[in-house]
Formats: structure tokens, sequence, C-alpha cells
């Protein structure tokens, strides 16, 4: 199951004698909350934008129709070679219009995979942390157990010496 924004600002921790401090875990995990939830946002935006780019009618071809040139100039010929500038130049438009709506693409979908990748990041850096604060935790644990038996084998023993030797408060 996938950690949620909301799953991170609600996550509690058991407190305990000498474990983390619980505001320096709330406020690192409100940081990592903040931060996944601008990459969702940051992704959501991208993914409309590529989808509205996708949706977007492609330009119709322009055909131009090539003419001899004439020798002489008159006003006809002016127009002509006008219009076929004309037509070249809007081809030309709606090529980089296309070559530039496939680089928008292109850069979305790059910022997007880097978005997913920094949360992955951020996510496993954080199950990272709350992994090793488990360990330490069962070592301060199993550390009181070991305490606790050497403890009370010293006292049992000290009891065996008492009980031997009752002489010794006579």
């Amino acid at each position: 199951m996938a950690i949620s924004v909301k799953d991170i600002k609600e996550k509690d921790f058991s407190s305990q004698k000498h474990g983390y401090s619980i505001e320096e875990v709330d406020d690192f995990l409100d940081e990592i909350a903040d931060q996944v939830s601008e990459l969702i946002r940051e992704n959501l935006a991208l993914k409309n934008s590529l989808q509205q780019a996708q949706n977007a009618p492609a330009p119709e071809p322009v055909v131009i129709e090539k003419e001899t040139a004439k020798p002489e100039f008159d006003d006809q010929g002016y127009f002509r070679n006008l219009e076929n500038a004309m037509r070249e130049s809007l081809i030309n438009a709606q090529r980089i219009a296309e070559e530039t709506r496939q680089a928008a693409e292109k850069e979305a979908a790059d910022t997007v995979s880097a978005a997913q990748a920094q949360a992955a990041a951020i996510t496993a850096d954080a199950a990272n942390e709350v992994a090793n604060a488990k360990a330490e935790a069962q070592s301060v644990r199993d550390a009181v157990a070991r305490y606790r038996a050497e403890f009370r084998a010293l006292v049992e023993e000290q009891v065996k010496v008492l009980k031997a030797k009752e002489s010794l408060f006579d």
C-alpha cells in the first residue's frame, strides 16, 4: 500500500524514555509530507498539461504550389511570390509549433519522472529511518531484559549465599 501525505502527517510513534525526540520526528514527518504533497501537485499539473497538449488538434498541413518564375516583373507575379513566401512561413511556423509541443511533452515527461524518482527516494529514506528507529528501540529492550536477568541472577546468588551461611548474622 502506498504511503499518502495523510499517512505521514498522522503517523504516531510510541514514546520511550530513551527514544527519539517526538517533536523532531513530527517536524521531520511534516516536512516530508509537505514535499510529497508538492510533488504530487506538480505531477498532476504536468499530467494535465501533457493531456491538453496531446488533445490539441494537429495543425493542418498547407500545400504550396510552385510556380515557374516569370522573367519580367508584374503585379500578379509579385503577389504570387508574396503568397508563396507567406505559405512557406506558415508551414515553418506550424513545424516549429509542433517541435515546440513535442519538446514540451518530453520536458513534462522528464519532470514527472524526476519528481517520481525524488518522491521514491524521500519515501525510501523515511522508511530506512523508521527501520533504524525500530532496531534501536529493540536493542534498548534487549539490553533492559539482559540487565534484569543478570540482576535477578545476582540477587538469587546472594540469597543462596545468605542461606548457606546463616551463621554470619549470629
